[in-house]
């Protein structure tokens, strides 16, 4: 049974804005979330500083990433001004993004009640929630992706027109361009469209070519950048996926799926809690059952299934060593597989329920998250503690000691991305950052003009300061006046060569 306008024809599913109150919930949690972080911490995470170290200039790619992220900020500071705080802003609008299209495609894949279901219980995802304040790949992937399957939906509605799969295109090449785990997100929207049905005419199959053209167009210059870079972004993802023995694949596969189940914890708990007040106060089940059930097992399949399958082969096939966070985009659109599992249960008076419950849920989670910050016993075992340092006080102390020798202004920061980053963005004026004084990696640096100008030079430890390098200070971090540091941050100061600039600010 083809895809027919059983589907794409209904009133709800394509004419109406969707100001549904489960998704103004979702929207006002998602934007809170990363809105909470911004006001709550006292640094920021490291993805947003490599993000300010990379816009300082528009590049067809970043040695570790492809560019659309990072052109985002860049052009959040070129048009507004630089702000410490864009990251967040452009996570909370992204968050915002991403809810609006997920909510879309369950409200045509599932209908309205349960797209309400699926959409709260998105809310509680810990990726769209605790992680919401984050602005990274994985970040803009997820919306695009989520833009992409609401516009593959509309395109291979009957009567849809061309400009359709020219959105789907350009959607799909922006997500090239923002992560390359998207390729894994658009091939399961292609067997999607096939397994549904959606692609059996010859009009939506050539609707189908003219996007995949128009994203490899797009995508274009940035592989011819990878060619002319060494193959920088490919080399790093290598190093990051190394091989696994037969006993390493499938710890590695159990560990990666215990951490997104965690991750799905506060999601499961809400359902639990649901079904046990359901059975207290039962409702009459109420669903909408319009779409085919072809149609609906293959998107879900394409949504779904078959990310986490190429998961499941690259780690027990191929022996690849699955980081978490590629979790993320596999199951982002889990929470509308969930709904329809609770669909028998689904009344007038469940979204109240579950909304109340998601509130709950999210109070909690935030109070937990603020303890997180403040308490520095929570910071055991973390490594650096990215947005838990006080990012401000390390800037305060540089400049301090950087007026203190020159009467220049700080024009240049060498270092790690996460420690110089903190001096840069905090700093105010957010000089370029020499990324681990390598200039392959940041190679709009003049390195002549940074000699001249001198620099601020931060290390992990005093091994990796080269000969001939000033001699260091140590700021260590002790949250909460422990008697011990959580993480010490090695710096020294570069006098500049210019004769003008000798001598401290009085």
């Amino acid at each position: 049974m083809a895809f027919s306008s059983s589907v794409s024809d209904r009133p709800h599913a394509a004419s109406r804005w969707p100001l549904s109150p489960a998704l103004l919930f979702a929207l006002a949690f998602g934007v809170g979330w990363a809105l909470f972080g911004a006001l709550l911490n006292p640094g920021q995470p490291g993805d947003h500083f490599e993000q300010f170290t990379w816009s300082h200039s528009f590049e067809g790619g970043y040695h570790k990433h492809p560019p659309l992220p990072t052109w985002m900020l860049a052009a959040a500071i070129r048009l507004f001004g630089f702000w410490p705080l864009w990251p967040y802003v452009l996570a909370a609008l992204c968050v915002a993004g991403t809810a609006v299209f997920t909510f879309l495609v369950a409200r045509r894949l599932l209908g309205e009640r349960l797209a309400g279901v699926a959409i709260v219980l998105w809310g509680l995802h810990f990726a769209f929630s605790w992680k919401g304040q984050l602005f990274n790949h994985n970040t803009v992937m997820m919306v695009l992706l989520a833009a992409a399957a609401w516009v593959a939906l509309r395109a291979a509605a009957p009567r849809a027109g061309w400009g359709w799969w020219i959105a789907l295109g350009v959607l799909a090449g922006l997500a090239l361009l923002s992560k390359y785990q998207s390729a894994v997100g658009l091939a399961g929207l292609i067997l999607a469209l096939g397994l549904s049905g959606m692609l059996a005419t010859t009009r939506a199959r050539i609707g189908l070519a003219l996007a995949v053209l128009i994203s490899l167009a797009l995508f274009a210059p940035h592989i011819a950048w990878v060619f002319h870079h060494q193959f920088s972004t490919l080399r790093y993802a290598s190093t990051t996926a190394l091989q696994l023995d037969a006993a390493g694949r499938v710890h590695k596969l159990l560990s990666f799926s215990a951490v997104h189940l965690r991750m799905l914890l506060p999601v499961l708990v809400a359902m639990l809690a649901l079904l046990a007040w359901q059975r207290a106060a039962p409702v009459a089940a109420e669903h909408d059952d319009a779409v085919p059930q072809r149609v609906r097992r293959a998107w879900l399949f394409g949504l779904l299934g078959f990310p986490l399958a190429v998961l499941v082969v690259m780690c027990l096939v191929f022996g690849v060593r699955l980081q978490d966070h590629w979790g993320f985009q596999s199951v982002q659109f889990i929470s509308l597989w969930l709904a329809w599992l609770l669909r028998a249960r689904v009344g007038a008076a469940t979204l109240r329920r579950l909304c109340v419950l998601a509130l709950v849920i999210h109070v909690a989670l935030m109070a937990a998250y603020a303890r997180s910050v403040i308490d520095p016993s929570t910071l055991a075992g973390r490594g650096r503690p990215d947005q838990f340092y006080p990012a401000q006080h390390l800037a305060d102390t540089v400049l301090t000691a950087w007026r203190q020798t020159t009467t220049c202004p700080l024009r240049f920061v060498v270092g790690p991305t996460y420690e110089g980053g903190m001096v840069s963005v905090y700093a105010g004026s957010n000089p370029p950052v020499l990324e681990s004084g390598d200039p392959l990696k940041s190679p709009w640096v003049d390195l002549a003009a940074m000699r001249e100008a001198g620099s601020v030079q931060l290390f992990h430890s005093a091994d990796e300061a080269p000969a001939g390098t000033p001699p260091l200070q140590t700021l260590p971090f002790m949250p909460g006046g422990s008697a011990t540091s959580t993480y010490d941050i090695l710096w020294t100061i570069v006098p500049p060569q210019d004769p003008a600039c000798v001598g401290a600010i009085k």
